[in-house]
């Protein structure tokens, strides 16, 4: 699969994001859109290219539901999870969405066995600090058998990462702060920020512990310097983020 969104994809989400943001303007949001919107796009493509609409969806850690509106205003029945706050749950009403409040982190996800063709954990993974096993099991059990989980997170190994790496002595590629910023976003916003960033490979070697398949990594995203852009379009590993599929 391509590492970049198509056109159509991209005004898909531009639309949906435009409605949340007439019912709940914000200028973190509208930087949350700035910097998120292709990464949304490519998490729409890839729903509307590999899967008919009336597929079973959950999406797990939905706010602010630009991915949301976007999957159902195409046809998606999409269940999101998410910890619910007064801002969230107002806005999923305003917007007729199907938003079920769990703690994924010490929650068992409230659905039966076998329960989803299609799961969606993206910018999600690098946020989980109390038990990756029970959060990921939980997610292997609700998915039926062959279905598909499409996980997202930032990408360790990427050429900024390598970087901070060996310049800082700093393990992070996105986030822009060290650890302790991190855990202080609890204190300050109510959730943790990045726990840490992972390699592709230590993804997907933990998806096989826990059960999964994984099927294929796409590498994604860009730097706003050009010199990094050409490093990694030579060598896409480099890239910022990274997609794994995996099945059950």
């Amino acid at each position: 699969m391509k590492s970049t969104p198509s056109s159509e994809s991209v005004v898909a989400l531009k639309a949906a994001s435009k409605e949340v943001l007439n019912k709940q303007p914000s200028e973190g949001l509208e930087k949350y859109q700035f910097y998120h919107l292709n990464r949304l796009a490519l998490d729409y493509e890839w729903l509307c290219r590999s899967h008919s609409s009336n597929s079973k969806t959950l999406e797990i850690g939905g706010y602010p539901f630009f991915l949301t509106l976007a999957l159902k205003h195409r046809g998606f029945q999409v269940t999101t999870v998410d910890k619910p706050t007064d801002i969230s749950s107002k806005l999923s009403s305003e917007l007729g969405l199907q938003v079920v409040g769990c703690d994924i982190e010490k929650d068992k996800l409230p659905f039966a066995d076998n329960s989803f063709d299609i799961i969606l954990l993206n910018e999600v993974f690098e946020h989980l600090r109390i038990d990756l096993i029970f959060t990921m099991e939980e997610i292997h059990r609700v998915l039926k058998p062959g279905g598909k989980l499409w996980l997202s997170t930032p990408n360790l190994k990427s050429l900024k990462g390598i970087i901070n790496f060996h310049v800082k002595s700093e393990a992070w590629s996105v986030v822009g702060e060290g650890l302790y910023a991190q855990y202080k976003s609890i204190h300050e916003q109510g959730f943790m920020g990045h726990v840490r960033e992972y390699t592709s490979h230590e993804v997907a070697g933990f998806l096989k512990e826990v059960g999964f398949k994984p099927k294929e990594v796409i590498y994604r995203g860009r730097f706003n310097n050009l010199a990094a852009r050409l490093a990694a379009c030579a060598f896409p590993s480099l890239k910022p983020y990274f997609s794994i599929t995996a099945s059950k």
